[in-house]
């Protein structure tokens, strides 16, 4: 959003410095309003300040129009009172930081816009590749599937499992890029009701979107980098179109942008593409106090990707950055994300605002695996290709060994539990044994050790499709003072409903899979759905001549989700399954279910804080401030699949946040430091049975805790009008309070046992961020620019995990194990079970990043006006580091057992065993344990030009 002179002037006066990231103060007072830092002129005044950015009062304000010409009569007390209101809206202080263009631009078109996140304290991210490929990220200790996203107060996370949506899904690309937003702000635990969006523990991270200029221009622009990295792009701008929709600050403006971005990753074989389209429109009234956006986001993204970190042996071996050869196994994911906005906010009086948003927002996400049935070890034995007890893996029904349970009973080799002869008719052994790719020395290998073959299980194609809709009421209330005592109420709401398919996969055992009724194995018919209600209501009370300001407030939120199906595992069979030959003679598992489960939480939220000026006048500048809240995070709707071992779907997670600071804000110094504490009650768990009598089934919970606090502090020193110091630190320490099933890495790529008093991994105890800003105009010629930003990243010690191998593994009483140590049952629960790893960990690790920018006015050189110039480097001195390390053991086909083994008792076996004669071992009870490592990215340079026209 663009603002209006006037307003500009006072967002100027009343924000921190936004050349670089600092935790924001959100005074709405204006004690304060020559004591904020220069701005190194490397960002605009930040438009969105504080959390009222999405208010509706405070948004037509900050779009008014930049134009110098004459104002019309009365337009000055108009925007006097604008001004006061603008005032009104900023919220107090909290832990949000905001992050500038200044930051957008040092991450460069390499990052992502998770990866520009890491700018804030105490956020870790890590992607595997350029753009925006998979980044993974955790707040404070919380995953990012916990936090959610918004983009100009629109949720974007997946509201059907949260954060980008299921395990490996919308990996390539994203709903929106780096080119199409202006800013963020990280509100980490819990943000005020207002920002405080549906279905987050960890946070919400707001994102406004790249608005139309007030003057006409056209931009073309082009980007060159090693790792084949290229990216070309337009930007064209109207400018205001004064005419019969309005003129001067109501004055329509479009905006049209488009870029393409493709490289070869820097891990070997992992190329993608990505192609951006944005349009948006902005039509101001009311002399621009109302505001109506618009704005249609189309993205793609196309990559290979690697679906684990790659075992070390082979990065000992072939290089710290190897990938598998695509003619020994792929991963390939395409994807397209649309999102229409439509926003409105009317000023109706000084002390009424109204808005309303519309949306829509779709998916599609294809993901295609492949690899040679000739990678995989049979009963733990080794391959051509293993090493050091490692071998390729990916994420198909061979690499866990589970392709029996795909074919039908009739078959000697199969399980028949995801087998339906109507539905699910298809045998992969029968269709692909005994060819090109699966010679009959292979078949025969694989039967000789009684084990159903991985051809025809060792490449599929799935397809998931996503759509949301919703609106988003909101009314901004600034009553007149009552005895000295100021209120400032925001009431809000979002009414939204995300539907998705029931994700059809199709096996095969070519590279091509034929998208028929003949190789589909899952996701027959049917879906998911959830809708959401939530309101919200916050006073910004203001007392003792406005030094001391409470805010209280409360969410409410329900939810409506639901599965249904025809061929869903664990189903009522159909009567024409049922009238067939096999399921009378073996039975049938696969059929119709409907599933559907209401929630309604009641969330509180309370901010305090004092401004020490009047009572100290030596502390002017300084704030002492404090919140508490709760918010909840709902169960994934894949969760309530009967396959679940638990009667119906948990309940929402709870986290309870406290946290206070002290904020210091001078002409030169910026100064923030906080300590949180959140405590995640009902926090879920998960387990999947791979092996034994539970094989197929899934244990899903809430009764695990998790527990995060630290301390971070924020610093900006403006040593001139050019030179700019700033950094961060932040210390987090994250436990689990209970012992429990659970998806235990950030990643949640490994599902295990959370053990009590165990860090949680994946998490760095310690982070920080510094840097120095030179900006300097006229440095060569008049008028030009120069910005120079220098900036380093330390990254702390990280744990990490490994996963419990052999039958003698003891870890103690589990409930869920359904049996004590030495049946069965506990073995085939511990076996495989991913933990903490007290002999693993991530070392320490610095990197420094570089932005060299330039601008260069053009005159008497037809139309154009300027060129750009920009050498992003990242990773300067280009250092190694694991972004992510665990030790692993790989699943497969290990065969059965000939008898118990001595010392081990026959209590709770399956129905008809006596002993554990023919009983499967486990997935995990034959392959050997090893390392798998994810490297950080080398150092990557990207040059652009920008001619603007």
């Amino acid at each position: 959003m663009r603002p209006s002179l006037l307003g500009a002037t006072v967002l100027a006066a009343f924000t921190t410095a936004q050349a670089q990231t600092t935790t924001s103060t959100h005074k709405h007072t204006s004690r304060h309003t020559t004591h904020h830092p220069a701005t190194s002129g490397t960002a605009p005044a930040n438009k969105n300040a504080g959390p009222a950015n999405a208010s509706a009062a405070l948004a037509p304000t900050a779009q008014a129009s930049t134009s110098t010409g004459p104002v019309s009569g009365g337009s000055e007390s108009i925007q006097v009172r604008a001004m006061r209101r603008l005032l009104r809206e900023k919220d107090s202080p909290s832990a949000v930081t905001e992050i500038g263009a200044a930051q957008i631009r040092q991450t460069g078109a390499t990052g992502s816009v998770v990866s520009l996140l890491r700018n804030a304290p105490s956020v870790y991210v890590y992607q595997q590749g350029l753009g925006n490929n998979e980044p993974v990220m955790s707040i404070r200790g919380a995953r990012g599937s916990e936090t959610a996203s918004t983009l100009d107060g629109v949720p974007m996370q997946d509201l059907l499992n949260g954060g980008a949506g299921g395990y490996l899904q919308n990996i390539a690309g994203g709903p929106f890029n780096m080119t199409q937003i202006n800013g963020v702000s990280l509100y980490p635990g819990v943000a005020y009701p207002d920002h405080n969006t549906f279905g987050t523990i960890g946070g919400t991270v707001a994102y406004t979107t790249a608005r139309p200029n007030d003057k006409r221009q056209f931009d073309v622009f082009g980007a060159v980098g090693n790792y084949n990295t290229w990216q070309e792009g337009m930007r064209a701008d109207t400018g205001q179109m004064d005419g019969m929709l309005g003129h001067g600050v109501d004055a329509p403006k479009l905006m049209v942008q488009y870029d393409n971005m493709q490289n070869s990753g820097y891990i070997e074989h992992t190329p993608s593409r990505y192609n951006s389209f944005e349009g948006a429109f902005d039509k101001p009234y009311d002399e621009g106090q109302s505001l109506f956006q618009a704005t249609a986001i189309y993205n793609t993204g196309n990559a290979l990707i690697t679906p684990e970190p790659i075992p070390m042996s082979y990065l000992q071996k072939y290089g710290k950055y190897y990938n598998f050869p695509t003619d020994l196994e792929s991963t390939r994911q395409k994807n397209d994300y649309f999102t229409l906005i439509l926003k409105n906010d009317t000023y109706i009086n000084d002390y009424l605002t109204a808005g309303l948003t519309g949306f829509w927002r779709y998916s599609d996400s294809t993901t295609s695996q492949w690899s040679d049935p000739s990678i995989y070890p049979i009963n733990g034995g080794t391959t051509p290709y293993t090493l050091n007890g490692a071998n390729p893996f990916n994420q198909s029904a061979a690499s866990f060994g589970e392709q029996s349970y795909y074919m039908p009973a009739s078959d000697p080799y199969g399980g028949g539990y995801f087998y339906s002869p109507t539905m699910y008719p298809y045998n992969g052994n029968a269709q692909y044994n005994n060819t090109g790719n699966c010679p009959s020395s292979l078949v025969q290998a694989w039967h000789n050790a009684g084990s159903a073959t991985p051809c025809g299980y060792n490449s599929y194609v799935s397809y998931t499709h996503n759509d949301t809709i919703g609106i988003q009421p909101r009314l901004s209330i600034t009553p007149p003072d009552i005895f000295g005592i100021r209120n400032t109420i925001h009431i809000g709401g979002l009414f939204a409903r995300e539907t998705q398919n029931a994700t059809p996969t199709w096996y095969g055992g070519d590279k091509y899979v034929p998208r028929t009724a003949e190789n589909l194995v899952s996701g027959y018919n049917g879906g998911t759905q959830r809708t959401i209600f939530m309101g919200y209501f916050q006073d910004k009370i203001d007392l003792l001549h406005n030094t001391l300001h409470i805010t209280p407030g409360v969410t409410v939120q329900g939810t409506n989700s639901s599965i249904t199906g025809s061929g869903i595992v664990g189903g009522t069979p159909t009567a024409a399954d049922m009238a067939t030959a096999y399921c009378q003679q073996y039975s049938c598992g696969v059929g119709h279910y409907h599933a559907r489960k209401w929630d309604e939480n009641y969330l509180p939220f309370v901010n305090a804080t004092y401004d020490l000026d009047k009572v100290l006048p030596a502390l002017r500048g300084v704030s002492l401030y404090g919140s508490f809240g709760e918010s909840a995070l709902y169960a994934p709707v894949t969760d309530f699949t009967p396959q679940a071992v638990s009667a119906e779907p948990p309940n929402a997670s709870i986290v309870h946040m406290a946290e206070g600071g002290v904020k210091y804000n001078t002409g030169r110094w910026a100064v923030s430091a906080d300590y949180y504490y959140q405590k995640i009650d009902h926090d879920f768990g998960y387990f999947s049975y791979q092996s034994g009598p539970y094989a197929g089934l899934s244990d899903y919970n809430n009764l695990g805790k998790r527990q995060m606090q630290g301390q971070e502090v924020s610093v900006t020193y403006q040593m001139t009008h050019e030179w700019q110091l700033f950094g961060n630190f932040s210390h987090n320490r994250s436990r689990y309070l209970a012992t429990n099933p659970a998806s235990v890495t950030v990643q949640e790529d490994q599902f295990g046992l959370a053990q009590r008093g165990t860090p949680v991994t994946g998490v760095p105890q310690w982070t920080a961020q510094f840097g120095v800003d030179y900006h300097h105009r006229s440095a060569f010629t008049p008028h030009d620019d120069l910005n120079i930003r220098f900036q380093g990243y330390y990254t702390g010690h990280q744990y990490t995990t490994t996963d419990v191998g052999g039958l003698y593994s003891n870890l103690g009483p589990i409930s869920a194990a359904r049996g004590a140590y030495g049946t069965y049952n506990y073995y085939n629960f511990v076996t495989g079970q991913t933990v903490f790893d007290r002999n693993g960990g991530i070392a320490p690790y610095v990197i420094f990043n570089l932005d060299m920018n330039y601008t260069l006015p053009i005159k008497n050189l037809g139309p154009l006006k300027k060129l750009n110039f920009d050498i992003n480097i990242q990773n300067l001195f280009n250092t190694f580091y694991w972004q992510y390390k665990y030790r692993q053991i790989t699943p497969g086909s290990c065969g059965k057992f000939t008898g118990t083994p001595a010392g081990f008792s026959n209590a709770g076996l399956p129905s008809g065993s006596s002993s554990w004669a023919g009983l499967a071992k486990s997935n995990y009870g034959c392959g050997s344990l090893f390392a798998d490592g994810l490297a950080g990215q080398p150092a990557t340079v990207l040059f652009t030009m920008h001619a603007t026209f």
